[in-house]
Parts: C-alpha cells; structure tokens; sequence
C-alpha cells in the first residue's frame, strides 16, 4: 500500500484551491508560557538561538556561487556522521530505527570549482561522488517550472533527497513509508539551520510540474527501488 501510495502521488496536484490563512488550534482553558526574549542582533544572545530565529525560506538568490569547501560543511553537519563512536554510527538528525534511508545528491549548476553536473553524498567517506557530468539547468528548470514564483532568480545548486524504500520498511513494513517522511523533515531542518549558519540560503520544493521519474532519470535512478521526492535550492541570498 505505502508503494501504491507513493506511485499515486508522484505527479503535481491539479489545484491550488485553499484557505490561506493561519491554522491553528485554540482551547478555551491555557496556562500562558513566559515568552522567550532575544534580540536576533543581539552578539550577545546565544547563536543557535540566532540561527534558529533566523532560519526561513530564501526566494532570491545572487549570482555569487557556493565554494566547494562552505558545500563541504553544509553537506557534513547537515547530513553526516556524528564522530562518537556510535554502532550503527549516528548521523546528525533522528532516524527511525537508525535505518537512514534517504539518500542525497546535489546538482551543481554553477560553480568557480566544480564540475558541472549531478555529485553523490558519500557520508561513510564524507566525500562527493560525480554521478553524471553535464550541464542540467534547463531540464530541472523546467521540471520546477511551476515554481518559478519562489525561486525566481536562479540558484547554483539542487539538494535532493531520495527514498531508498527497503531500508526502513523491511523493518517496519507498511508504517515504515510514515518513518521515512519523518526522517526527511529532520533533514530538511538540519539543512535549513546550517545553512542559515553559514549564511546561505534555502527554500524547499515538494513538487514540480510533471512525474517526479523526470529527476530519476536524470540522475540515473531505479524508480522502483529509490526515488527522489524532495528538494531544495540552494544559494547565496540577495
């Protein structure tokens, strides 16, 4: 069902029909909470605090590109090993099981020291891996076309998440497809704070105009055993 499910729901929604405002829930009884006070330019206020206060969606880029050594360390602390020793090793967001089955591939598209084209994340190496060479700008543009409102000035580079299905499910069968949405959200929060920390910029994309199989083929992927379903542009904010 968890397969059918994800098949079912590779193409983009067919309307944009919804309530946009605020949601949220109110009960008539609340004990009020003391509100945390901190000044975002503040030196003196706590970093994370900072960077977590700070993080949010960056729809326009520069044309400055992103050095191999700051993608290095976005990449690492992001996504990778925690270096304690642990068995299974830990990385630096929560895992179901500590199955970790999403992989992540990153699509340069501009660059002063990389070669164009779509690069692996070796986390057991803490390396980049060159998948395919190329020049990929127009096809995934046009994959994000229906999003040209959030990203409306380019970006350097693609961040994909892609689903490796067994890892979690052999363990956990059907909820497993749940666990590993979850895990995604634990990424894709990692990757906003340290990219906020580094001063760059991010804003995720869930869908684009067509069958997600589009960015499987470019990389080279068997839809049936990893997909991609989540992405981010990546840049250095305007």
């Amino acid at each position: 069902m968890a397969r059918d499910f994800h098949e079912n729901t590779k193409a983009p929604p067919l309307s944009r029909n919804y309530d946009p405002k605020p949601n949220y829930k109110i009960y008539p009884s609340a004990i009020a909470l003391p509100i945390a006070k901190t000044d975002v330019h503040n030196d003196k206020d706590d970093g994370f605090i900072q960077t977590l206060l700070n993080r949010k969606s960056i729809r326009e880029f520069s044309q400055e590109n992103i050095g191999f050594e700051d993608l290095g360390r976005l990449l690492s602390l992001s996504f990778g090993f925690r270096h304690d020793n642990g068995n299974p090793p830990l990385r630096t967001y929560a895992s179901a099981g500590a199955r970790y089955p999403i992989e992540v591939y990153v699509a340069v598209l501009r660059s002063d020291d990389m070669e164009k084209g779509v690069y692996h994340f070796n986390v057991k190496d803490n390396s980049l891996e060159l998948v395919k060479r190329g020049e990929f700008s127009d096809k995934l543009n046009s994959f994000y076309k229906n999003q040209d409102e959030v990203i409306p000035t380019g970006y350097p580079c693609l961040v994909l998440f892609s689903m490796v299905f067994n890892r979690t499910m052999q363990k956990y069968g059907e909820r497993g497809y749940r666990f590993m949405l979850m895990d995604a959200g634990h990424m894709g929060q990692n990757l906003y704070l340290v990219a906020t920390h580094l001063n760059l910029g991010v804003v995720a994309l869930g869908a684009g105009s067509d069958n997600d199989d589009r960015i499987d083929n470019i990389i080279g992927l068997e839809s049936s055993e990893e997909n991609v379903f989540y992405s981010f542009a990546l840049g250095v904010p305007q």
